[in-house]
């Protein structure tokens, strides 16, 4: 059974920093997954100097795949990746013993954390904290809490967060993703005692203030994640005016692409551009594109001077 621990310390060995890519789920026009298409976004992502990369995450359609897949994902996505970065795997389940289960075999497929969200409905209390506990105990891996009611219908207050890094030693860090982001990063962070980073999400669309709120970083779907990472480069080296530069000069592209319901199809379109996947195909039920959509994405590449078939952007400092 878990015991709590009180009070404020060091960061836990583990916790997470910088720009961490959620990876797309790349599918062929009949909806099966394109692996090869998986390998090359995993490559090309690798490329932009992103710090990790999360697979079986929401942007990754996580929720649409069989069990089978995300076995075939998770895989693909480790092969690939090669030890080179961090690999942060998606297990959240509703049941907890099948989110133990989850949890070990990720484990033994080679991932290096678990992202973990509260089950759907579920409520602030003993339960929540004992379902923690047990995926923590369950193996050796450190547990990303990801905080994103619209997956779950699960909002947590920056006490029930902070109660439950205290309750549970495998949390490392907090994605946060209920707005209004920025300030209850600072309002979690106070709680906890910065025993856990916190990392953004959303696209990167709040990114800066976050950054400004003691964010440790992003674990974010994006289809130019260099923009975010040179982002937080130049905020970690201290250059706060280049990180804001960056932020701003590419601030309509990542709200463009971070707009609801429609940024997964927006995203996989881009990426598709990049020639970094074959298909920009969303598994249904989900949003297309429509022709006035297309039109404002060509808009916004226009106004920004940008080319989607460009190698990976580069930032020289400042």
């Amino acid at each position: 059974m878990f015991e709590p621990q009180a009070g404020a310390g060091h960061v836990r060995p583990g916790a997470l920093r910088g720009v961490y890519a959620i990876l797309a789920t790349p599918f062929l026009p009949d909806g099966s997954i394109d692996e090869a298409s998986l390998r090359r976004l995993t490559t090309a992502t690798l490329a932009t100097g992103v710090d990790g990369v999360t697979v079986l995450g929401v942007a990754g359609e996580v929720h649409k795949l069989t069990d089978a897949e995300r076995s075939r994902v998770l895989a693909a996505v480790i092969e690939t990746v090669g030890g080179q970065v961090p690999v942060v795997a998606g297990t959240s389940r509703d049941g907890t013993d099948a989110a133990m289960v989850a949890a070990q075999e990720t484990e033994a497929a080679g991932a290096t954390a678990l992202m973990v969200a509260p089950p759907a409905f579920s409520q602030a209390g003993p339960s929540l904290t004992d379902h923690y506990w047990r995926i923590g105990d369950a193996t050796g891996l450190p547990i990303v809490l990801q905080d994103f009611p619209p997956a779950n219908a699960v909002t947590l207050s920056p006490r029930a967060l902070a109660d439950l890094v205290a309750a549970v030693p495998a949390i490392v860090t907090i994605k946060l993703e209920d707005p209004p982001t920025p300030l209850r990063i600072a309002q979690t962070l106070a709680l906890t005692g910065h025993q856990a980073t916190m990392l953004g999400g959303l696209g990167g669309v709040y990114l800066l203030d976050e950054l400004r709120r003691g964010a440790s970083g992003t674990m974010t779907g994006f289809a130019f994640p260099e923009i975010l990472a040179a982002i937080w480069q130049a905020w970690d080296a201290g250059d706060t005016r280049a990180a804001t530069d960056i932020y701003y000069r590419w601030l309509p592209l990542i709200a463009f692409e971070g707009q609801p319901k429609i940024g997964l199809a927006i995203r996989k379109e881009l990426l598709r551009r990049r020639g970094f996947i074959d298909h920009a195909t969303v598994r249904q039920p989900a949003a297309a594109l429509t022709d006035e959509i297309r039109e404002d994405l060509e808009s916004t590449l226009a106004a920004l001077s940008l080319d989607p078939f460009r190698p990976p952007l580069t930032f020289s400092p400042s």
